[in-house]
């Protein structure tokens, strides 16, 4: 009976990945993140005077429909509420011209941002957003002078010790920060009154002393702030793909004298247009289609139905066509290097991480004995890896060690490029299974160290990119097996019993986005399927068969879910501030965990 459930739920989820396929062999779902992106771009089409009536009014109603009775908006379900993303929505609301400040929600939103301290207490993103246009004064980031970017590189602290993400979303802000750039027009609201206390005053000391340096040399730092930006914009126009990024460098541009209509801006705001996700219209910040294409064309291949076969080959060969050719910033330290990556979004081809070159490569596995880009995407893959033994998200030692202690929230999550269990994990998980490398490989046992030495004392690894720790631990014990360590080797058998331990009663796994901020496991009061997943994916892949490993399963059987199941956020982007729900989740993650469940009882 459970077997033909079992073969029933393959079947149901392979044929609704089927649905996403695109005639190119892309996957398409949506990667839904903050407020953020949806209340710049209602703020942009009024401030570049843009005719997208439609597309307002639908970005309009999103927002609505976001807001909790009590006024307030939040990041996730069991959030009490967040400050930042309610000064978002309320003011572009108000910026809009469509919803009046009379409103009730309107009220009841000004309300709440008064009882938390106004717009003074929002995070650095949000700040930035008010500063430029025209609600908050400059200096919001006076830590971070323009002339920062002319300290080489070889020196103990500069620009490149940031990341590669970071360093895309600074250059643009510097820039306006520097020339202290703000827009208002006719649409502009009056918050003035929700202006409750100036806590930014002291850092007008250090604006003064870098007012007094040279005009030449200020310029020079200005030039090299917007070549960095220009030399890194997409061919859509877009600034790596990225929404965010893409936002600030349109102010950017503005202030160094672009019109609002010149070519560049009217680019850059075409390609967030084509980043808006129909029917919900909302602004991916960064679409997702690389990275779901990879994971799904695998997932299908582990499933291994016969009239799927022809949709990876469909995937694969889009995936091919996406490898990146070009030398992106891990050039920099990283000469000698043939590029072999491949980026998270379709649009990007400048900027390849770890984790998507991985999913690709397992995915086109087919292609290592005849392909020579299969195999450079590998030397790619072991070149990122971090001295310290673990593997980054974009770019090998970008520690921003002096850096990330700046009291600029977010500042220690998102200004290094730090070794995280998940990339660590999954990256050696890919290289024993599929590049065949063992446990004697130097640059295995390099990351196998790094993972043990940092696991928690609960048996459990953090996640950088997934909520959070059920995220981590997964990835951790599946490289600890692929390496060919035992279940009873400790750190497997305290990570499979951490899992164990947390499980819910009705056999699923649930953990809270506040285990991100809070950097320890909290659980969530539902389960999910894509936790769930992870979770009964390790048991799996340890061969810890028993009731635990039997009732994951059943849950992840069910006919349906519950909505709060279904449209959890599980992905992690910035602690505290911006959390993803990717919508081919509750695919894909099921999809494998059940594939590799069927393969252990078969061999059992």
């Amino acid at each position: 009976m459970k077997r033909e459930k079992l073969e029933r739920k393959l079947e149901e989820l392979t044929r609704e990945a089927l649905k996403h396929q695109q005639e190119n062999g892309a996957f398409r779902f949506c990667f839904e993140n903050s407020l953020l992106t949806d209340a710049m771009m209602i703020v942009l089409i009024r401030m570049l005077d843009l005719p997208e009536k439609s597309l307002l009014n639908a970005l309009i109603q999103r927002l609505l429909s976001k807001q909790s009775k009590e006024g307030y908006w939040k990041l996730y379900e069991d959030d009490q509420g967040n400050l930042s993303a309610t000064v978002q929505a309320y003011y572009s609301l108000l910026y809009s011209g469509e919803i009046p400040a009379e409103k009730t929600e309107m009220k009841k939103a000004k309300h709440y941002i008064q009882k938390w301290g106004g717009l003074e207490r929002v995070d650095s993103m949000t700040a930035v957003f008010l500063a430029l246009n025209g609600q908050l004064k400059w200096p919001r980031l006076g830590h971070f002078p323009l002339l920062f970017l002319l300290i080489p590189q070889i020196s103990p602290i500069s620009f490149y010790d940031l990341s590669s993400y970071a360093r895309a979303h600074f250059a643009p802000i510097l820039l306006c920060q520097d020339l202290r750039y703000s827009i208002t027009t006719k649409w502009t609201p009056d918050l003035t009154d929700l202006l409750l206390e100036d806590r930014f005053i002291g850092l007008n000391s250090a604006w003064k002393v870098v007012s007094q340096f040279p005009s030449n040399v200020l310029y020079k730092a200005r030039k090299q702030a917007e070549q960095y930006m220009l030399q890194r914009v997409e061919e859509d126009g877009s600034l790596l793909n990225y929404a965010t990024a893409t936002f600030f460098m349109i102010y950017a541009m503005l202030a160094l004298g672009y019109e609002k209509n010149a070519p560049a801006i009217l680019r850059a705001f075409y390609a967030l247009k084509g980043m808006v996700w129909d029917p919900e219209s909302h602004l991916q910040n960064s679409p997702s289609t690389i990275w779901d294409t990879a994971l799904l064309s695998l997932s299908i291949q582990e499933a291994g139905l016969a009239y799927a076969v022809p949709a990876a080959r469909q995937a694969n060969h889009y995936l091919v066509n996406h490898q990146q050719t070009k030398y992106g910033d891990w050039s920099i330290t990283k000469k000698g290097i043939s590029p072999g990556g491949w980026g998270f979004s379709e649009g990007n081809t400048l900027h390849p991480d770890i984790d998507d070159t991985t999913a690709a490569l397992r995915a086109l596995k087919d292609l290592k004995k005849v392909s020579n880009r299969w195999h450079q995407g590998v030397s790619w893959v072991l070149a990122m890896q971090n001295q310290d033994g673990g593997w980054p998200a974009f770019e090998p030692d970008r520690e921003a060690i002096l850096l990330k202690e700046l009291p600029i929230d977010g500042a220690s999550s998102s200004f290094p490029d730090d070794s995280s269990a998940d990339l660590t994990g999954r990256t050696i998980e890919f290289l024993c299974n599929y590049a065949e490398l063992n446990r004697e490989h130097p640059s295995i046992r390099r990351g196998i160290n790094w993972l043990i030495q940092n696991q928690e004392r609960d048996g459990s690894w953090r996640g950088r990119w997934g909520i959070c720790y059920i995220y981590g631990t997964w990835s951790a014990l599946t490289a600890l097996k692929a390496a060919g360590y035992s279940s009873d080797f400790l750190p497997v058998h305290k990570g499979i019993q951490f899992l164990k331990k947390i499980q819910r009663k009705d056999g699923g796994w649930g953990e809270s986005c506040k285990s991100d901020d809070q950097m320890k496991y909290v659980p969530l009061h539902f389960s999910t399927p894509s936790q769930t997943a992870w979770a009964v994916d390790a048991l799996s892949i340890c061969k810890a068969t028993g009731e635990s490993l039997n009732r994951g399963v059943d849950y992840l059987l069910k006919e349906s879910f519950d909505k709060e199941e279904r449209t959890y956020p599980t992905g992690a982007g910035l602690p505290g501030g911006f959390y993803i729900r990717y919508h081919s989740y509750n695919v894909i993650w099921p999809l494998l965990a059940l594939s590799h469940y069927k393969k252990l009882q078969i061999n059992l």
